[in-house]
């Protein structure tokens, strides 16, 4: 069984966007129990291939590194566009996403990339029963109000991982010293494609929101305290 895992480099150099280090660490928890092989994928500038490192100390296998020359916002198109070209090639049963990037938090490249290769594709899973054998991966994906999504997915297929009960593993001593000799595939855009994909959206302006309101500051002891909480309540008539 071969797995594939979407990682973006966070906010800090090496660091792994926290949703993916999720994904990563359902991807190894597979790994063990399916003597699986899991790749790691990752697009964005040479400084990215860090994470791919980090990646191997928490046991990953292999590393793909697209190096793109986009700085700042990216369109989630052209990410799932990359990554797309790029796993279509290793035929694997299952491929990870975090739920979001740290950053954006939009949570539309897993999807997008699905529908680019074709596969079906579950968000916001939480827990995954896979049985290769039967060609399926049984899910629970988070849903509002505490409900929970139960599916079964025919495998080739994308799930995109919400946090769950695992918590991601610190890398160990061992794998970041054997972490140099594992294998890293180098590819840049015009690899992939010889003309560049054009985003389906573009980024206008970021702006900071304006304050509207002031918050109110309770002072005193815990009486008064509850004292000002009771008559504010009540001014605005939600007592």
């Amino acid at each position: 069984m071969k797995i594939l895992v979407c990682i973006k480099q966070g906010s800090e150099d090496g660091e792994i966007s926290r949703f993916d280090e999720f994904a990563l660490e359902e991807a190894l928890v597979l790994k063990d129990r399916f003597k699986a092989r899991v790749d790691v994928i990752t697009a964005g500038p040479e400084s990215a291939v860090a994470v791919i490192r980090r990646a191997f100390g928490m046991g990953a296998d292999q590393g793909i590194h697209i190096v793109t020359r986009d700085s700042g916002f990216v369109s989630a198109f052209v990410t799932a566009s990359y990554l797309a070209a790029a796993a279509e090639k290793g035929n694997y049963d299952l491929i990870f996403t975090g739920i979001m990037s740290q950053d954006m938090m939009q949570g539309q490249t897993g999807p997008m990339l699905a529908e680019l290769l074709g596969l079906p594709c579950a968000t916001g899973v939480v827990k995954n029963y896979l049985t290769p054998a039967l060609g399926l991966v049984p899910i629970e994906r988070e849903m509002e109000n505490g409900c929970r999504d139960c599916l079964d997915i025919r495998l080739p297929a994308v799930l995109t991982i919400q946090a769950g009960s695992l918590l991601p593993r610190y890398p160990s001593l061992s794998n970041m010293l054997a972490a140099g000799k594992k294998s890293i595939t180098t590819l840049a855009q015009g690899d992939l494609f010889p003309v560049p994909v054009k985003p389906k959206e573009v980024l206008i302006t970021i702006e900071c929101p304006e304050k509207t309101r002031a918050g109110l500051g309770l002072e005193g002891t815990l009486l008064d305290q509850a004292r000002q909480l009771k008559a504010f309540l009540q001014e605005k008539d939600l007592v």
